[in-house]
């Protein structure tokens, strides 16, 4: 198998690719939405496997359970505190049992694991999560992203494991079928979907949508946006949480829009990185056409270009008059996808500074794929330079949880446009809320006090966009529920909302979501061990849990050997790196837009910035951390390995991590003392443990001693996931002496190794 850093293609060798096939059932009702996802794994090979995949889902999907059927089994999941329930993965794969983990990689990013499935054998593992949608404007968008589009930096900035990190081949062709119900008010909502092709058919009150042909490649997102019939409303849903209730309300603020823009100063930040080539570089441009075309003059604006580098059109901000829109104009028609790579940090630090003229609120609007790993420096940054921060996600396979946390954590708001979407619509929107006056108070009123709410403070409120917000209440609350908004302008907004019983206030399946989604919503204000705790308690997978089973096997039916880990490749996205297009339904003004190479205007400036961020430097603390939190090795500390081992510990590990690759399924096969000493280990070492032999302990536990010694000592986290397992394995059936092992370690805090 041919690896690669990320952003690279790869092969994904001789290898069997273990999922079978990938169906999806959601269902819409009001604004929320749960969604069942069933992924089908076969091994078609004669060793025991280990099948990872590392998938997307939405940013704010709330995992609520995860269903394993193997052989006429099922088993539910169990969440635990993630450090006990990776213990009890690997303490299975270990045993020869099999077992299936379901963890979070990274916001937005999930991980399934499936250990020891054995030849022949298929497993199912189906989870199901729920989302609270919100209009934007008249439209209501529900997106199932399918692929992980390769992605700039390292994925140990973002804190992924090796197994966790996404492999992309150009041969990989996963499918998916999908069906989505909508009942209530939106069934009769007009639709459309511009991802897909999709069948309709209408049962009663409820409309079913499914892929037409029954399925499709996952090589871009589902986008499904429903129009708001007149009969949608803001709307309030109370259920029992516990010993209390909950309630949800939900509003949607008409626009309070002056009929005429306040002066705007506008940072224009685009992506002309490598992976925008093809689809995304065209939206760009239609994008930026579009926001200079709704300049005023009494705007001020700017324009930059980023990939490895970044340009600007000017070198602050400057009026929108005819002459610098003329400018700007020319700059779009010259943009390309040929800038290399993806430094949008940098970018963003340069946009930052351009400062409007007095009188301007300044605001940045981005538009980008997001396909970066190194995300949260990027948001250290926005968050820190106190300005609002609008994102433009284009592209088939946006990253959309890194570019909604980017707006929401400076205020402002992300917008996402699928290749065949208007892209003026969206772009309008954005002017809009860039326009709106600051909100100054903004308060929730109850029927009765609550207990707590969340969010505690409502900092960001704007016309058209849906405002979620949970209250506990020790009786249930019944009556009217309103938002009161007061602006910097003198404006007011008060909305209402009736708080009454709703099918989900009953009882079934669907009675235990809301109070669960509302849970999530309290984790990201509370301490780190209050979240991890109230996520156990609510069953919740997040960064500080994760979902685990064990499938116990019979003596005559555990595995052998450690299992060959396999990774499922990622699907490589439609119209990545200009590799194809969206084209099934491509409208004619996109066929028509070529993507010209890119010209600089001459009165373009150069600039040359000052600004330094070692995006990559923190790369393995977040590995460390990962590494800590999961309780594993760290095989990114192999480039640093000479700083932590003495040499000839670390070519030791160095020599166990090449003997047995994680594509092979293994047993330990070192016994003698004369193996280590093939593997390079120290000979002032070799001879302590000679000795050992002579005094009379067995020789492979003397062996196993020394190996089970460097696994325990920190430099241990060099060895591979792959050879760790080997080893507990190995251990564990092998019962070496505690005397034996004391003694090794005893021997190894203490000699005296070059």
């Amino acid at each position: 198998m041919v690896r690669t850093a990320a952003a690279v293609l790869e092969s994904p060798g001789k290898e069997r690719v273990a999922l079978e096939g990938v169906s999806v059932e959601a269902a819409i009702r009001g604004l929320m939405a749960e969604t069942t996802v069933t992924q089908t794994y076969r091994n078609l090979e004669a060793v025991n496997i280990e099948a990872v995949y590392t998938f997307p889902l939405p940013l704010d999907a709330v995992l609520l359970e995860m269903i394993f059927e193997l052989d006429g089994r099922r088993l539910t999941g169990v969440v635990r505190p993630r450090g006990e329930a990776s213990e009890q993965y690997e303490a299975a794969v270990e045993d020869g049992d099999t077992a299936a983990l379901l963890e979070q990689a990274a916001p937005g990013l999930y991980t399934v694991n499936v250990g020891n499935l054995m030849a022949g054998e298929r497993a199912v593992v189906r989870f199901r999560y729920a989302q609270l949608l919100r209009w934007q404007g008249d439209s209501l968008r529900f997106f199932l992203p399918t692929t992980i589009a390769p992605r700039y930096g390292d994925p140990g900035a973002a804190g992924l494991m090796p197994h966790q990190v996404p492999e992309h081949a150009l041969t990989a062709e996963h499918g998916f079928s999908l069906k989505v119900g909508i009942d209530g008010v939106l069934a009769a909502a007009a639709f459309e979907c511009p991802s897909h092709p999709v069948a309709v058919a209408d049962h009663g009150g409820r409309r079913e949508l499914s892929l037409a042909g029954g399925s499709a490649l996952m090589d871009r997102d589902f986008v499904l946006v429903l129009r708001r019939p007149e009969a949608a409303v803001s709307q309030a849903l109370v259920a029992r949480d516990g010993e209390g209730w909950v309630a949800l309300a939900s509003f949607n603020p008409v626009s309070t829009a002056p009929s005429r823009s306040p002066p705007r100063g506008v940072t224009l930040v685009v992506d002309c990185s490598a992976s925008m080539a093809g689809d995304s570089i065209a939206q760009a441009r239609n994008a930026l056409r579009e926001i200079t075309g709704l300049l005023e003059p009494t705007d001020h604006f700017t324009l930059i270009a980023f990939g490895s580098t970044h340009r600007a059109l000017f070198p602050g901000l400057v009026a929108a008059t005819p002459q610098n829109l003329g400018r700007a104009r020319r700059f779009v028609d010259g943009l390309d996808a040929d800038l290399g790579g993806t430094e949008i940090g940098p970018a963003l630090h340069t946009a930052f500074r351009c400062e409007p003229p007095p009188g301007l609120r300044p605001a940045v609007l981005l538009v980008t794929d997001g396909e970066v790993w190194d995300q949260d420096r990027v948001l250290e940054l926005a968050r820190a330079s106190g300005q609002r921060l609008f994102t433009v996600g284009v592209g088939s396979a946006v990253s959309e949880a890194f570019l909604r946390r980017l707006a929401e954590t400076t205020g402002g708001a992300l917008e996402l446009v699928s290749p065949r979407e208007d892209m003026a619509e969206r772009i309008v929107r954005h002017f809009r809320r860039m326009s709106q006056p600051r909100a100054q108070a903004c308060n929730v009123r109850w029927p009765r006090r609550p207990e707590r709410q969340a969010p505690q403070s409502l900092d960001t409120v704007y016309a058209g966009d849906t405002l979620h917000v949970f209250g506990w209440f020790s009786e249930p609350p019944t009556g009217e529920v309103s938002l009161d908004v007061g602006f910097a302008d003198g404006t007011r907004f008060l909305e209402h909302a009736a708080v009454s019983a709703d099918e989900y206030s009953g009882t079934g399946a669907a009675a235990d979501v809301l109070p669960r989604i509302a849970a999530w919503a309290r984790l990201a204000a509370l301490e780190a061990a209050e979240a991890r705790d109230m996520a156990v308690n609510y069953q919740l997978v997040t960064e500080q849990t994760s979902c685990v089973l064990v499938s116990v096997r019979t003596e005559h039916g555990k595995a052998d050997t450690i299992p060959a880990l396999r990774k499922v490749p990622q699907v490589l996205a439609a119209g990545w790196h200009g590799v194809g297009t969206v084209d099934w339904q491509m409208d004619t003004s996109m066929e028509g837009d070529e993507c010209p190479s890119l010209v600089m205007p001459p009165s373009c400036d150069d600039f040359d910035f000052d600004y330094d961020m070692p995006f990559r430097e923190d790369a393995d603390d977040n590995r460390r951390e990962a590494a800590a939190d999961t309780g594993l090795y760290d095989p990114g500390f192999d480039l640093d390995f000479d700083r932590y081992l003495p040499a000839s510990l670390a070519r030791l590990v160095r020599q166990l991590n090449a003997r047995y690759p994680e594509r092979d399924a293994a047993l330990l096969d070192l016994d003698r003392l004369t193996d280590l000493s093939a593997l390079a280990l120290e000979p002032a070492l070799l001879e302590d443990l000679e000795e050992l032999v002579e005094q009379g302990f067995e020789e492979r536990d003397v062996v196993l001693a020394l190996l089970f010694g460097l696994l325990r000592r920190p430099e241990g986290g060099g060895l591979e996931r792959h050879v760790q397992r080997l080893l507990h394995k190995a251990v564990k059936d092998a019962s070496v002496p505690e005397v034996l092992q004391d003694r090794v370690n005893t021997m190894l805090s203490t000699a005296p190794l070059p």
